[in-house]
């Protein structure tokens, strides 16, 4: 019996499937690219900062999450936080890589210009993708930091710290407060790609988003015994508003307040308090624009013919001065100082139309979504 045509047809099944084993175990795995958009500003000021070449400055394709992944993790304090403003996504030297080894125990942990909540956002990604336990670890620590850096108030510094925060020198910073609120809603509702976080930290995360909201809630300013807006930052000593980092006096933030209303108005079923908040919020973006403003000063007299004329200059639709005075609600511009509180007259750098769209149409999406009854009317802007 001829055996030949067997033995031919067994070694070529053999030799397919050694082909196969050799083509599977060279395939690569592909990893989707994970949005960066939140390091953006972090990416642009290493760059302006370093002075370094083009070719120094080579950084990792988008797709190539892998080695990002492994910049954070040696990036990363053994607190749980980053340093502010350490590109992850560039090319290490050698000698950086033991820099950042030597420095781990750096208490240099900052939430300034948005630093960490990026990279939890990314390794938590990356865990997904990967099922690393390493990569899962590192975003817990960073969220456990997060949440021992409430401090007692509710509110949140823009340092980083695991050790309690007191003292007359520290100061509560609105914007710093507001993204951890955001950012640990999202964990405590276990939402993309948060949902591997244990339950016992989601509730300790909404436990600390109650705080943080009835801090919101505290800090709102009043004018003219009615609800107005929020300023950059508050002294945790006194609970009154302060000049923030990179400011020279205390003042009403206006883009920063629309980013509050925004988000309290995204609470599900709000309580009153919420309402009225946000409603009062409404009422003063409504009623001190810088056309409204100027018109009032012009019907009591009280400003000389250069407010009268940079009244012409205004266009019709509403406009706001960045920053306004805590007591008088005045518009001020940016070279504002603690002793000469200048008022704006027509400097486009200090305006802009950031509450144009929640007054025209946000805010009457969210009456009729949420709020069954609403606490007022406020007119559209013009």
């Amino acid at each position: 019996m001829n055996n030949q045509p067997l033995i031919s047809l067994s070694l070529s099944i053999l030799l397919a499937a050694l082909m196969g084993v050799v083509g599977c175990t060279a395939h690569e795995p592909v990893y989707r690219e994970i949005p960066t958009a939140n390091f953006a500003s972090v990416v642009d000021f290493w760059h302006q900062q370093s002075g370094l070449s083009g070719a120094q400055k080579s950084q990792y394709p988008p797709a190539d999450i892998l080695p990002v992944a492994e910049n954070l993790l040696l990036m990363q304090r053994n607190n749980g936080g980053w340093p502010a403003y350490h590109n992850p996504f560039r090319r290490l030297s050698d000698t950086e890589r033991l820099q950042y080894l030597k420095d781990q125990n750096a208490k240099d942990s900052s939430f300034r210009n948005y630093n960490i909540f990026p990279q939890v956002f990314y390794l938590s990604h990356v865990y997904l993708q990967t099922g690393d336990v390493r990569y899962r670890n590192a975003a817990r620590r960073a969220i456990r930091l997060i949440m021992a850096s409430q401090v007692y108030n509710g509110g949140w510094t823009l340092q980083a710290s695991d050790q309690p925060q007191e003292g007359e020198a520290v100061l509560i910073d609105t914007a710093t407060t507001l993204d951890a609120q955001v950012f640990l809603r999202k964990v405590a509702a276990g939402e993309i790609p948060y949902g591997y976080i244990p339950f016992d930290m989601r509730r300790q995360a909404a436990e600390a988003v109650r705080k943080g909201d009835q801090l919101l809630l505290r800090m709102q300013q009043a004018y003219d015994s009615r609800l107005a807006i929020w300023a950059s930052a508050y002294r945790l000593s006194t609970s009154l508003a302060d000049a923030a980092d990179g400011e020279a006096i205390a003042a009403l933030n206006v883009p920063l307040s629309v980013r509050v209303v925004r988000y309290l108005m995204a609470i599900k079923r709000p309580p009153a308090e919420i309402v009225r908040s946000v409603e009062g919020a409404a009422e003063w973006f409504r009623g001190n624009t810088l056309q409204r403003w100027l018109a009032r000063q012009s019907e009591a007299s009280t400003r000389s013919v250069t407010s009268l004329k940079s009244r012409e200059r205004l266009p019709d639709k509403a406009l706001w001065a960045q920053r306004y005075d805590i007591v008088s609600s005045t518009p001020l511009h940016s070279s504002a100082t603690g002793s000469a509180r200048t008022v704006w007259f027509g400097r486009p750098v200090d305006t802009g139309a950031w509450a144009r769209p929640l007054l025209q149409a946000e805010l009457k999406q969210w009456r009729q979504n949420v709020v069954a009854r609403p606490v007022s009317k406020v007119p559209e802007a013009p």
